[in-house]
């Protein structure tokens, strides 16, 4: 069983996740440890909730004010909202686990607070694996996609992400519950399941970790294969079959912002595999192996670290995105031209020198030549 408990029952949690805890103490660690850790990670858990509230919300706001209308871009508003919602609704909760003797916010947020952490967490991986699938038929069919990758379509399926990540968490709302646990009135947030109580929680952690981690990382790794020898193909025909056109000069315009798409797309997941892969292993092992779980100080400070790092990976990706995003960066000097270009935050061209070399581009596309080999049709598929 685990709980949302006092400090001195936080020790070695049983959390699938992100924080129900096991009410029975494993060590007995100094009264002083208790003290920093009740300081300190509600403070850097606070700065967490603070930057990723800000990060996500300017992500959101600057995409749908000056952002391109792009599937590729949803996917990322999505992403943004599903990461807002984890840092404003289950971090601070969680935070508060640290300070406070027991769970003072009563049974319906108890079945709120934990039922939201793995809608979140099922909305960000299902939101990476769409971005991924489609980051797929952009480039291996970049022809044929055409037909299915649009604004309306990626709406509907970041819509099912929703539904699916509300229905598929649901037994943590049916069975998370605040029970008291002694004469004062504390009461814990427990994980209450049905009998054999065992067997349901190893289960529901298998599970979790399946559906959030193992099966869309398979998906996403398929994909990236599939992308990776396509590019590679691509480039072998390009640089067997030039041209002198300026078609083939736009064909290699199109595939150079293709890759540059893609690896923004691979870099977020990779910051996500690597930032929820250390919680993953020790909670697989906190669950299905208890009795060999070492209990010991440094155990505790690394399980309470990759917690963090975990709760970390929904503040980087505004980050990712300043770096990485030409879209964001452009959209973000038009929402804030007059902070951009006084700070130079996300710096680049003067935006009427890229507008005016794009009509020149398209003035002298109008000149060229209309014929084009397969391979140039192919590259030159918008990457929108």
């Amino acid at each position: 069983m685990a709980t949302f408990g006092n400090i001195t029952d936080m020790l070695f949690e049983t959390t699938t996740m992100n924080g129900s805890y096991n009410s029975t103490p494993y060590i007995d660690q100094p009264m002083s440890h208790w003290k920093l850790y009740a300081i300190f990670v509600p403070l850097v858990w606070g700065i967490l909730t603070l930057v990723g509230t800000f990060g996500n919300a300017l992500v959101i706001y600057t995409l749908l004010r000056h952002g391109e209308k792009s599937a590729t871009n949803y996917f990322v508003i999505n992403l943004a909202i599903s990461d807002f919602a984890f840092v404003v609704i289950v971090v601070p909760f969680t935070a508060t686990l640290f300070a406070l003797p027991a769970w003072v916010f009563g049974n319906e947020m108890c079945k709120i607070t934990m039922y939201m952490i793995y809608v979140t967490l099922h909305a960000t991986c299902l939101t990476l694996m769409a971005m991924t699938i489609d980051r797929y038929c952009a480039v291996v069919y970049a022809v044929q996609s055409r037909n299915w990758r649009t604004t309306g379509v990626s709406i509907i399926v970041c819509l099912i992400v929703w539904l699916v990540s509300f229905l598929i968490s649901l037994p943590f709302a049916i069975f998370f519950r605040t029970k008291p646990v002694d004469d004062v009135g504390h009461e814990y947030c427990e994980e209450v399941w049905p009998e054999p109580q065992e067997v349901y929680l190893k289960v529901s952690i298998i599970v979790v970790v399946f559906t959030t981690y193992v099966v869309p990382l398979a998906v996403i790794i398929y994909c990236y294969a599939m992308i990776l020898r396509t590019l590679s193909r691509n480039k072998m025909s390009t640089g067997n079959g030039k041209t002198n056109g300026i078609l083939s000069k736009k064909a290699q315009q199109q595939e150079k912002r293709r890759k540059r798409v893609t690896k923004l797309v691979a870099s977020i997941v990779i910051v996500f595999a690597l930032f929820w892969l250390p919680i993953h292993i020790i909670n697989l092992w906190l669950k299905l192996d208890l009795d060999s779980f070492p209990r010991t100080d440094a155990v505790y400070f690394l399980k309470v670290f990759f917690h963090t790092l975990s709760y970390a990976n929904s503040c980087v990706n505004p980050f990712v995105y300043a770096f990485l995003s030409d879209g964001f960066r452009k959209a973000f000097r038009k929402t804030f031209p007059s902070l951009a270009q006084r700070y130079k935050i996300c710096g680049g061209p003067n935006e009427e020198y890229v507008s005016q070399v794009g009509m020149t581009e398209r003035a002298e596309l109008q000149k060229a030549t209309m014929t084009t080999t397969l391979e140039e049709r192919h590259l030159m598929q918008t990457d929108l």
